[in-house]
């Protein structure tokens, strides 16, 4: 029964370790999918609401996962104590910025009886100063670079890991691309949100094994 009751625990610690680096970029694409019946517009009604209802879970776990780098990361020296903790500011914060973000869109879905009722629903709190730029700007897009830098430092400790690394990077990089170049309905965005996924998936055999 102790032994069980062992591999029990060893279990749902593991899950409770994993599920957020696999479950955070899963829900991210999932909110993507989700905007397509509408074309990724503006449009209050169910298929709104459930994509950001998916997008406001992704962000909670990004934040958990922030809250996990420093053990996952295993850093030895100083200085890549320090890099981590960087890592978790920017993550963690920026997190919380986007979910702020998508708690006011879900607010206004609900609120919002037509496309341009919801296109308004937020002017008011967008005219405050520095709320487009923390909220809506560099404060809600750092996040990936947080994730970024944190995938090459796990790798670079741990000296392995890294094609899955590879996969963060070149998954963030091209989402960031057609997110800015193209718009966030072009296809290039779901295509790096799944490198994201895949490259996060493959960096989780790592988080129990020790460093060497």
């Amino acid at each position: 029964m102790t032994s069980l009751t062992g591999r029990l625990d060893a279990s749902t610690s593991s899950l409770s370790t994993v599920l957020p680096f696999v479950g955070a970029p899963a829900c991210f694409l999932a909110g993507w999918v989700l905007l397509r019946p509408i074309g990724g517009q503006a449009e209050p009604g169910g298929w709104w609401t459930a994509s950001h209802a998916m997008w406001l879970v992704g962000f909670l776990l990004f934040l958990v996962m922030a809250l996990q780098f420093r053990w996952a990361a295993a850093a030895r020296t100083t200085g890549q104590r320090i890099a981590v903790t960087a890592c978790v500011v920017v993550v963690g914060l920026s997190a919380i910025a986007n979910a702020v973000q998508v708690t006011l869109d879900l607010v206004g879905g609900f609120q919002a009886g037509n496309r341009a009722d919801l296109q308004h629903a937020f002017a008011a709190f967008q005219r405050i100063p520095g709320v487009s730029a923390v909220f809506y700007g560099v404060g809600a897009q750092v996040i990936f670079l947080g994730l970024l830098v944190f995938a090459v430092m796990v790798s670079t400790i741990r000296r392995a890991g890294w094609w899955s690394t590879a996969l963060v990077v070149v998954g963030t990089l091209v989402m960031s691309v057609g997110t800015l170049g193209f718009g966030r309905n072009n296809w290039l965005v779901p295509v790096g949100m799944v490198g994201l996924l895949l490259g996060f998936a493959g960096l989780t055999r790592l988080f129990h094994s020790p460093a060497e």
